[in-house]
Parts: C-alpha cells; structure tokens; sequence
C-alpha cells in the first residue's frame, strides 16, 4: 500500500461534490470556511481565486483545478478584488436529485462554470500531507493526463440529472482529489512530504509500502532490506538519506501515529490498541508510547479529552 492511499484511508476523508455554478457578469463569491481542503474546478470560462490578498489572485482558466487549504477565507470572482456574496446565495433552484446548481452575477454576459466541493479529514494522520500545500494552489492538468479525463467526466456527468448522480459526482470528487494531489506534490516536489519523494525510489518505495501495508509485524533492518533487495547498510543508508529518520525509527513514528488515532477515538482498550500494533502486551504498548511521547497512552487520551 503507497502512504498517500493510506493516509487518505486512515484518515477517513470525506467529500462531497456540493454544487454547480455558473456566474455572469459582473461577479463574485465569498466561500465558507469550515472545510479543511476545498476543491474548485473550472468547467468552462475563466475566474480569478484568492484567499487573504486579492493582490495576489490567481488567474484560472478552463480545465483548472483549485485546491485551498483551510480553514482560510477563500474568495472567486470575474476580476480580484470585486464586490463578494456568500456561497449560499442563489438565484437558481437546485434539480430534486444531483449536484445543487447556483447562480451568480447577472443573467448575461460570458459564462464562467465550475463545481465546488470540500473535504473534512478526522485525526491528524493528513496533517502533513496538508501542510506541505500552499493556502491556494491551482493546478494546470496536462493534455492527455489522467486528471484531464476524469475532469471531462466529471463536467459531463454535473451538466446532467440523472437518479444516483450525487453518489457518482462523490465518487468522482475523491477521483480529483488523488490525481490533483499527486499531480500538485509532483510538481512542487521540493517542498512535497519526505516519505513522496521517497516513494519514487524502487527500493526505499517498496520498503515504506511494505510498512503501510502490515504496520503491525515486527520489522527489522534486514526484513526492510529484503523488501528493498538491498544489503542491509545500502538500505539503512539509503532509507536515512531520504526520510530523515532511520527505518525503525520511520516504523516507530508511524506506529505512534497510529495509536494517537486509535486514542483519540476513544473507543478501543489499550490492549486492543497493543495487538492492532504488532505490542506483545499492553504494558510494551504504553511503554513505547511513553518513550516516545514523554506521557503514558491513558494520561495521553485524557488530556486531549479535556481539551476536546
């Protein structure tokens, strides 16, 4: 299993493609705030997207996709800076099934289409996936891509009503979601997570796969090795070299990772906790954690208790 699935799994993301709109005119729109990861894609037309500065808008075109990382205000209209009103605002009923459509601006002039969804994210699993993104980043799908073609299927299906189309355009959304991710951290890779530039090495990849896909075995260098078809201090070397963290230690965080979520539930037993991790016992369990958190796990789930 590749950690960008993984942690998208985990991490239970969940979107909804929540409209449909076409702006004329003079025109423009204040975005909600809430989601943790908006998602607008540009059917047909052109806009300009910002967050905190109209200053420094972006100017999107058809076949564009713009990503926001939020919470952060977020703004679309016919030229920066123009007069706002909130998404909510609509002047078009929406069908009685399928993606809810709005209109914006006047009833003339050029049309600008595009959908909107967003994205919630429970834990903090997608933290740093989300962190190494800008507040606003617009992606330009390449002709051909795979991103490109699931965009034409996705403005084919949304210009459409038919029964079940809000559970394909969900289906779809998530589609975007993985191809603009990957598109974006491929070519901003500078600042992509460690663990995505890792992946693009065969053998360092097939070990943090191996990893992601039984985080619960009890690994050891030559086992991470063997996945890699290195010798063990090629591996370790090669692994330190682009992670930033030896292999066990890569294994340990990620373990940690792992328990946090489980703690925060709140749900599961900390013997649970211990076997779903690959812990002999429980008590093994919560002295790794300790080790590595400086508090015990049960002190660890009370205290973001309290604070949640």
């Amino acid at each position: 299993m590749d950690v960008l699935t993984d942690l998208l799994q985990r991490s239970r993301a969940r979107g909804a493609a929540f409209s449909h709109s076409t702006a004329r005119g003079p025109w423009g729109i204040r975005f909600p705030t809430g989601a943790k990861l908006a998602i607008h894609g540009i059917l047909g037309g052109e806009a300009f997207a910002w967050t905190d500065d109209p200053g420094r808008a972006r100017h999107v075109l058809t076949g564009d996709v713009v990503l926001v990382r939020g919470p952060v205000e977020q703004f679309m209209a016919h030229t920066p800076g123009a007069d706002v009103v909130p998404f909510a605002y609509s002047r078009a009923a929406g069908p009685p099934h399928g993606a809810r459509r709005l209109a914006f601006g006047t009833e003339t002039g050029e049309a600008t289409t595009f959908f909107c969804g967003a994205y919630t994210f429970e834990g903090e699993l997608c933290a740093g996936l989300l962190a190494g993104l800008p507040d606003l980043t617009v992606v330009r799908p390449r002709a051909g891509s795979s991103l490109r073609a699931t965009l034409d299927v996705f403005a084919a299906e949304i210009l459409g009503d038919a029964p079940g189309q809000q559970a394909l355009l969900d289906s779809l959304l998530d589609v975007v979601l993985v191809q603009v991710l990957r598109e974006q951290l491929a070519t901003d890779v500078e600042t992509a997570p460690a663990w995505f530039r890792a992946m693009d090495d065969p053998a360092v990849g097939a070990a943090l796969r191996a990893v992601h896909e039984d985080p619960a075995r009890a690994w050891t260098v030559a086992d991470l090795a063997g996945a890699a078809a290195l010798s063990r201090a090629t591996f370790a070397r090669r692994f330190t070299a682009l992670l930033g963290v030896a292999p066990l230690a890569y294994v340990t965080d990620w373990r940690m990772a792992l328990a946090r979520e489980q703690l925060r539930d709140g749900g599961t037993g900390l013997a649970a906790v211990a076997r779903s991790l690959g812990y002999a016992s429980e008590f093994s369990f919560a002295a790794a954690f300790k080790r590595h958190h400086g508090v015990s796990p049960g002190r660890w789930r009370t205290s973001k208790a309290i604070a949640g």
